[in-house]
């Protein structure tokens, strides 16, 4: 606590210094990855998905960082054996001390048991708790999106299974003594349900990954290329960066809303700075994940959005991360709830360089421009505000009737 301000949060009886949590990755998957982590100042961090038995799809890593876009996508990625994962967790229990390590697991086998022996391995190994694995994309999920036909279902195949998934997270809890956490995939759109069942099941969080599987761009001049470099074909790919942000946080918002005010959630999607990781927390997240910006700019840019954190608290009157938690939900009406106002939108000839971007929107017809002079009907403006947005003089405003 620093001046009256405490970011700490407690998941289900660990305590975890700050909200921060480096999402599994490939920035987590050595000892000094954590070790990094922890020297930086983060709360916790999920390990890399580790798969038993051997994982069916692992392949070396090919990723694609779309700068423009702000899309971060991989389409092949190396897993963890179950033995290498847990000497990770083992050694870096022993060279750690302030930041929880939550190993991210996924059983593959025929047995449901196989998830209980895995998860114990883990608890008997020091993990301060178990993250499963119900999200990933580039599973089973993907097999059966492109049209193959495949038994498995483990990520984001379990994940959206209301009947399955809260029986798998109940064995395990019933299982070890250490907090489960549930990590969801948003395909589907029963994230909220999934969330409400985990925790059901006696999960101590849940929390959604965000990431959708999508196809990243086409070289239409050449469609049997690929942008990915050191691969052949193109492939559905899992999405993520600060592109994903609006999607992620109506994951967060609609498992807050649907699972109330007493449950541990995880948000995650697009976070990058402290702004994003705020509306997170706004939106009905106790702690964020973060994974792509540590894989473009490692861990140590977090120091810096900490002291921003309380800063920002200590202006707004914030004493704990609870105080602002889910405060957003107080600003969002449904559809039959919204009230607008009526107004039009007014231009400043002064400013206005007559650059004609607003004279073709194809929506309007108050928009005319005599002798290259734009003017603004405001008898037949239905106030849509597009004409505001596209101008680049900033020479169009809003004005309330």
């Amino acid at each position: 606590m620093s001046n009256g301000i405490d970011i700490s949060v407690n998941l289900g009886g660990v305590t975890l210094r700050n909200p921060f949590l480096v999402g599994s990755g490939p920035t987590v998957k050595t000892v000094d990855h954590i070790r990094q982590a922890e020297d930086s100042g983060w709360g916790g961090v999920s390990v890399k998905l580790a798969i038993d038995p051997v994982p069916y799809l692992s392949l070396p890593p090919r990723y694609r960082w779309l700068k423009k876009q702000k899309l971060h996508i991989f389409t092949a990625e190396q897993r963890l054996t179950p033995g290498v994962s847990l000497d990770v967790v083992e050694k870096a229990r022993k060279v750690t001390k302030d930041i929880a390590i939550f190993p991210n697991i996924t059983y593959d086998g025929d047995d449901p048991e196989g998830w209980v022996k895995l998860a114990k391995r883990f608890e008997n190994a020091g993990a301060h708790g178990i993250e499963l694995n119900m999200c990933c994309p580039n599973m089973s999920f993907n097999l059966t999106t492109t049209g193959e036909s495949t038994e498995k279902a483990t990520g984001a195949s379990l994940g959206s299974d209301l009947v399955e998934l809260p029986k798998v997270v109940k064995k395990i809890v019933d299982s070890v003594s250490i907090p489960v956490i549930v990590k969801l995939t948003p395909e589907g759109g029963k994230i909220a349900q999934a969330a409400w069942q985990s925790l059901a099941a006696g999960a101590a969080a849940v929390g959604g990954v965000a990431n959708r599987l999508g196809m990243a761009d086409i070289d239409v001049r050449n469609p049997m290329g690929t942008i990915y470099r050191l691969q052949d074909s193109m492939t559905l790919g899992c999405l993520s960066g600060p592109w994903i942000r609006p999607l992620a946080l109506r994951d967060t918002y609609e498992m807050r809303y649907y699972n109330g005010p007493d449950s541990f959630i995880i948000g995650s999607g697009g976070v990058s700075d402290l702004s994003s990781a705020v509306q997170q927390i706004m939106t009905g997240a106790d702690a964020v994940w973060i994974c792509t910006e540590t894989m473009l700019h490692g861990f140590d840019w977090l120091p810096k959005t900490i002291e921003k954190l309380k800063t920002y608290m200590k202006e707004m009157g914030y004493s704990s991360i609870r105080d602002f938690r889910d405060l957003l939900h107080k600003n969002v009406a449904d559809a039959s709830g919204l009230k607008v106002h009526d107004g039009y939108a007014q231009v400043d000839l002064d400013k206005c360089t007559a650059c004609g971007l607003c004279w073709n929107i194809g929506h309007c017809s108050s928009i005319t421009h005599p002798e290259d002079t734009t003017t603004i009907d405001e008898s037949t403006c239905a106030a849509c505000s597009t004409c505001v947005d596209i101008c680049a003089a900033r020479a169009i405003a809003m004005v309330e009737r």
